[in-house]
């Protein structure tokens, strides 16, 4: 089973229906984040049956009138059952059929400093209730970490402190990663081309212990400016189930605190 994340831009479009169904279906994904959808609640079962019309989905349109983020998910492969929506995330537990248990939270950061930290607050509070099961978070943060991590400055803002200390209060840390480095761009080109990573998976301490041989691969963006991620899942019996020993994470040049 495969999980994924994609900051789609926008879903009204039916000609982007096509693109996330082949994504999809190519990439064998059961449970997937939609990020800005910008589809209306009123329009989001169409939306939705025009992807996949056997699959359920949720969204945070109560708490976000364009549906920042909506989860779809394959009923015959899992159970999803979120126990927080907010404005910038939804959080749940997912039960797969062989009922492995672990949690997932999809981000979709506001693009102001002052409005992230909110959500900075809400994975301190999910850190604490996922603290002995295997969790991981991932979505478009709105903001990088380190410096390396943009071509127009390697110089560190007050944003991507922020954003590293809330990473270290919620014990999370980066899964390995293959493809695409920079996960956004602005799509121009020359001089004026800026490409930055906002856009990543993290898990925390129970989920390198348990399922240690996950990868994020960060895909080309197709239709979008950024990049989809999607991360395989193994049965139980396959875990490796190594500990994890968390990486420093500042490094020498880039510093945070």
């Amino acid at each position: 089973m495969s999980l994924s994340t994609w900051n789609v831009r926008g879903l009204n479009d039916p000609s982007k229906h096509n693109e996330v169904r082949h994504f999809l279906r190519s990439n064998n994904i059961s449970l997937f984040g939609l990020l800005e959808s910008k589809v209306r609640f009123h329009n989001q079962d169409k939306v939705v049956r025009g992807i996949n019309k056997h699959w359920l989905y949720t969204s945070n349109h109560n708490a976000s009138l364009s549906g920042r983020v909506v989860v779809v998910w394959n009923p015959s492969a899992l159970h999803f059952d979120p126990f927080l929506i907010t404005e910038q995330a939804i959080h749940g537990r997912v039960t797969i059929t062989n009922n492995v248990v672990v949690f997932v939270s999809f981000v979709y950061g506001l693009c102001d400093r002052n409005a992230r930290k909110t959500l900075w607050g809400e994975l301190a509070h999910c850190a604490d209730i996922c603290r002995n099961e295997p969790w991981i978070v991932l979505g478009d943060f709105n903001v990088a970490r380190y410096g390396s991590e943009h071509t127009s400055s390697r110089s560190i803002s007050k944003a991507m402190r922020d954003f590293n200390r809330a990473i270290l209060s919620a014990e999370l840390e980066d899964l390995k990663g293959t493809g695409m480095i920079y996960t956004w761009s602005n799509m121009r080109v020359g001089t004026e081309a800026i490409s930055k990573k906002l856009d990543r998976a993290m898990g925390n301490w129970q989920w390198f212990k348990d399922i240690g041989d996950s990868y994020a691969h960060f895909h080309p963006p197709g239709i979008s400016d950024h990049s989809p991620i999607t991360i395989q899942l193994r049965d139980r019996q396959r875990f490796c189930g190594r500990p994890f020993k968390f990486h420093n994470f500042w490094s020498n040049d880039d510093s945070f605190l």
